[in-house]
């Protein structure tokens, strides 16, 4: 019941699968592990909106690089985001994953931002993601970016507990042709291809690829029917000037058809065009502005089809004033249309036109050269549904040597409502209405979230890194229950808070050898109004682990040898309860030429087969242990 289980419902018979596989050119060293004082200077975006070593950034970050990614095996860019630490990754079917940082994760996880170079991917209906059409060939992701706490100034709403960007490679650093052929018992076929080149000044490279997802499994053995087929084709082109100037259009087409057990096959489908274009100025100074058009299309028999298109704007300007001031500020529209046509879920209007207006401002100021920083923001925000929207951020950070820092936040942030939260209707297969959306009535929640974390690298060969949190949040999303009876009306009677403590240690004892591991400690209470008549309690809104932990490690061979692992442990789930589980990946790769690499991939060793989140259906369905061989070509 609710609206929480009707986006469940829509994302159920999908899954998504890429392949494995790095891309540099032959001769680079990419089987050459970076050391944690190289680690530790890649440049990220995602705090200031501006490049910044990891080093220096005050908030609690993690970058999956892309010889993580390879060298984990994985094949989704969901079990790439769970190396992540602190994030709470889980299937609830063959390719639908539940994710979301510091609480709150539901099939419908609506509290994390998720953007590919730039470019928000969470549905308008419901402001989450549908993982199972996110998608890109993992060998041409050059890092994922993953803030947990909030970035609502520089981002915007939705961006309450977390911020993901997925950034892909220049295609200068994608020349030649790569293929990547793989099959499993789980994954029958694997097949992608990108090939790179140059005109004039100009750089692209274009890809295609394919993916074949078996059927999982019901707990209780039988096979549950949810096979799915899926490929994705796209382009990408760079340019630039001696001015400054840089430029970049990109281009993705996904089309995944799902078995649906008893019914037609779902259809789902996403064409996205981007443009970017930057140019450094004077005195330190740029200018960015960023564009892009998505159309989503989903559609489940007897369920929802739904149509959606998007378009993007923003720019932002940087820059240096009076030496102790870094700027920077800007503005977007964001413009969405959609039309829908329901079964069991509709949403009154069937068709709605709804527009984003924001503008931000931020000022990293120099208090203490080389020592203390203090950062002042604040986004305003205007949404069609609850209007006028502020999100304050104060940030600051102390360096107490070069490889030591302390910081501390305090940030204000909302989820604004959505189609979901005002306009949905859902019906029993009888007809009978279950519950309706709160109309104008329905408010954003609320986060008022404090941060404070240390950062330190004791020795060249160890860094640590730890955060505690607290989070507050009002008007959380509730189910009430009319005196007259149903139908459940959506409204915001219910309150939350979080805390917790994530720690992450990185030992590199060897130049061939890292282990990183990190643990978590979470402890999520929902809480009603006096006069809240909410029959769920917010059990449709949060199902957090209590504790987490993570292991990985990556070993260097010799003869073009490498292994890596995988070690996940996650505790139970309450409601709907699932079991504490401990999943392990192992990955064995050889380089048997300059141009072929061949790799070994396992995941889900220890179990045949074992749940992670709460299914849709009468039985639970689990994922099974699933092994697979890939061969990878470049030149």
């Amino acid at each position: 019941m609710g609206g929480v289980l009707i986006v469940a419902a829509l994302s159920f018979p999908a899954a998504a699968a890429a392949a494995d596989g790095a891309n540099p050119p032959p001769d680079a060293q990419d089987l050459k592990t970076l050391s944690i004082e190289q680690l530790m200077e890649i440049d990220v975006t995602l705090a200031t909106r501006e490049a910044e070593p990891v080093r220096t950034t005050a908030a609690a970050i993690t970058v999956i690089t892309a010889d993580d990614i390879r060298r984990a095996g994985v094949t989704t860019i969901a079990d790439a985001i769970a190396l992540a630490d602190g994030v709470h990754v889980a299937r609830f079917a063959n390719g639908s994953w539940a994710i979301s940082a510091r609480g709150f994760n539901a099939r419908s996880a609506n509290k994390l931002l998720v953007m590919i170079d730039g470019r928000a991917e969470y549905t308008p209906l419901f402001t989450g993601v549908f993982w199972n059409m996110l998608d890109y060939i993992l060998a041409d992701i050059e890092r994922i970016e993953i803030v947990r706490g909030p970035g609502a100034t520089l981002w915007g709403a939705d961006a309450v507990n977390g911020v993901i960007n997925i950034v892909t490679r220049h295609s200068r650093d994608s020349q030649g042709t790569y293929a990547a052929i793989g099959s499993g018992n789980e994954d029958p076929a694997l097949a992608e291809l990108r090939h790179g080149g140059a005109v004039g000044a100009a750089t692209y490279r274009v890809y295609g690829k394919y993916a074949h997802r078996d059927q999982q499994v019901f707990d209780t053995g039988d096979r549950s029917g949810d096979a799915r087929r899926r490929g994705q084709v796209g382009i990408r082109v760079d340019g630039g000037r001696a001015d400054g100037a840089a430029w970049l259009l990109k281009a993705d087409a996904f089309h995944s058809r799902d078995d649906v057990p008893d019914q037609s096959d779902g259809e789902f489908t996403e064409l996205a065009v981007q443009a970017r274009w930057s140019r450094a100025l004077a005195a330190a100074a740029r200018v960015d502005i960023n564009s892009y058009y998505r159309r989503e299309y989903r559609r489940i028999p007897r369920q929802l089809t739904h149509y959606i298109d998007t378009f993007d704007v923003d720019g932002q300007h940087t820059f240096t004033w009076d030496r102790r001031h870094r700027v920077v500020w800007g503005g977007g529209i964001r413009a969405n249309d959609d039309r829908t046509h329901g079964g069991t879920v509709a949403f009154v209007p069937p068709a709605r036109r709804h527009a984003l207006f924001n503008g931000f401002v931020q000022d990293e100021i120099t208090v203490r050269p080389d020592r203390l920083f203090v950062t002042a923001g604040l986004k305003l925000e205007h949404n069609t549904f609850s209007g006028l929207e502020w999100q304050p951020n104060l940030r600051g950070r102390l360096q107490l040597a070069p490889r030591q820092m302390i910081w501390g936040s305090l940030s204000r942030a909302v989820r604004r409502p959505t189609r979901l939260d005002v306009d949905v209707r859902s019906f029993a297969p009888t007809g009978a209405l279950l519950v309706v959306g709160g109309g104008d009535a329905f408010d954003s929640e609320k986060l008022v979230a404090g941060e404070v974390g240390y950062r330190v690298q004791p020795h060249g060969a160890v860094a640590l890194d730890a955060t505690l949190f607290a989070h507050r949040y009002d008007d959380l999303r509730s189910q009430e229950l009319p005196p007259a009876g149903p139908p459940v009306v959506l409204a915001n009677t219910l309150n939350g808070r979080s805390r917790g403590l994530e720690l992450a240690v990185t030992v590199q004892p060897a130049p061939v050898w890292r282990v990183h591991t990190s643990y978590t400690y979470l402890d999520v209470a929902i809480t009603r109004d006096s006069d809240s008549r909410d029959v769920g309690g917010g059990v449709s809104e949060a199902n957090d682990p209590r504790h987490q932990f993570n292991a990985r490690t990556t070993v260097d061979l010799p003869r073009g040898v490498e292994l890596g692992a995988f070690l996940r442990r996650v505790g139970r789930l309450r409601n709907p309860p699932i079991p504490a589980f401990a999943t392990l990946d192992a990955r064995l790769g050889w380089r048997a030429t300059t141009h072929l690499e061949l790799s070994l991939v396992g995941q889900d060793l220890l179990r045949n087969h074992h749940p992670e989140f709460a299914s849709l259906t009468p039985r639970q369905i689990e994922l099974e242990r699933s092994i697979r061989v890939v061969a990878t070509i470049r030149y």
